[in-house]
């Protein structure tokens, strides 16, 4: 079996190595082996208590035939616990049964103590451990891609507090993720347009999912894949080429984003208008700071139905800015003092984090 290497686990990351196929085959022969262990010492001590029980003509019960039996194999030297003299072949059957079954017991000896020396023991508990805690996992969110722009996900997704699986072929892509960010994470070995892998992270409890491999047609699997599974999770996919936005949108992706052209609109922004950008920075990047843009649901039984936003005490209770209010897949923005709220919308404000939260808290009531 190939020694794999194990992501550091600090106090702030749990790592999951998947069974790729050579850690499968891995894993399944050292349980094969144990297996065999266990079947051939099994199979030792029943042939050994039938042949004492055949040998004495039944006057020996099984319990003291299988009792002999493993005096024997084992060598403990308890003396002759069955008068073995007195039957025919007693002593040549018991010699054979000496032989055969020190032979096992060192075979069996050595497969248990090579298991747990060379670790294989440890990881087998640590990843049950880890899988266990996967499967505790709700509501989190899954990064296919480990790499720089999948990282930047990673940290921006556990800035705001939520819990993410990343996912990566590479394993030092995801040390070097380790090392970047401080939160919790589960890095998760494997190629993520493996049905078998989306489902080890959780895919039908997950609420999103972000498709960030090096090629479009991964990405393209990937959503496939997601949709199916599961119809109402969201889907936000990358492009590295532009004419591949329809495709992934065709194929079930909420939002398709392309690194490239985002890149090329902040830098001739930052030409043009450098104070907004700076301004946008502020909101979006900057950690250090607590005022952001935040989105806030209207509940269906919000005591908000059908008030005008200038009585909602909205800006009195939580001192946040309404920027623009998502109706009906529409955004209403700078909406005006009688602008009438109802259940369903989503209202975009800036604020303090505490503010937003606040909000939240509010509108549910």
């Amino acid at each position: 079996m190939a020694r794999r290497r194990r992501l550091k686990r600090g106090p702030y990351v749990g790592a999951l190595y998947y069974p790729t196929d050579e850690a499968r085959h891995g894993a399944g022969g050292v349980r094969r082996r144990l297996y065999l262990v266990f079947l051939v010492v099994t199979l030792v001590v029943l042939s050994g208590t039938l042949g004492y029980w055949i040998l004495g003509q039944g006057r020996w019960s099984m319990m003291d035939c299988a009792y002999m039996v493993v005096l024997t194999i084992t060598t403990i030297g308890y003396g002759e616990h069955l008068p073995i003299h007195e039957v025919r072949h007693g002593p040549l059957f018991t010699m054979f049964l000496m032989v055969v079954g020190a032979s096992v017991s060192i075979y069996a000896l050595s497969s248990v103590t090579a298991f747990i020396i060379e670790g294989d023991l440890g990881e087998v508990l640590w990843r049950r451990k880890m899988r266990r805690r996967l499967e505790s996992l709700s509501d989190h969110f899954i990064v296919c891609g480990a790499g720089q722009t999948g990282g930047g996900v990673v940290e921006h997704l556990l800035n705001s507090g939520v819990q993410v699986v990343v996912i990566d072929k590479d394993p030092v892509r995801l040390e070097w993720l380790q090392r970047r960010v401080r939160g919790e994470l589960f890095g998760v070995v494997g190629d993520a347009t493996e049905d078998l892998v989306l489902q080890e992270c959780g895919l039908a409890r997950a609420c999103g999912i972000v498709a960030s491999l090096q090629t479009d047609q991964d990405n393209l699997f990937v959503t496939l894949t997601a949709r199916q599974a599961h119809p109402g999770i969201r889907i936000v996919s990358r492009a590295v080429e532009e004419r591949s936005a329809s495709k992934l949108l065709h194929a079930g992706a909420n939002t398709v984003v392309s690194p490239n052209n985002i890149g090329g609109r902040r830098m001739a922004h930052e030409m043009l208008k450098p104070s907004v950008v700076g301004f946008m920075d502020l909101i979006v990047n900057q950690q250090d700071h607590t005022l952001t843009v935040g989105e806030c649901p209207l509940p269906p039984l919000t005591h908000l139905n059908n008030v005008p936003l200038a009585m909602s005490r909205i800006r009195e209770v939580a001192n946040v800015l309404v920027l623009s209010v998502l109706w009906e897949d529409k955004y209403q923005f700078n909406p005006a003092p009688d602008f009438i709220l109802k259940a369903g919308m989503t209202l975009i404000v800036l604020g303090e984090r505490s503010g937003i939260e606040t909000l939240t808290q509010f509108v549910a009531r």
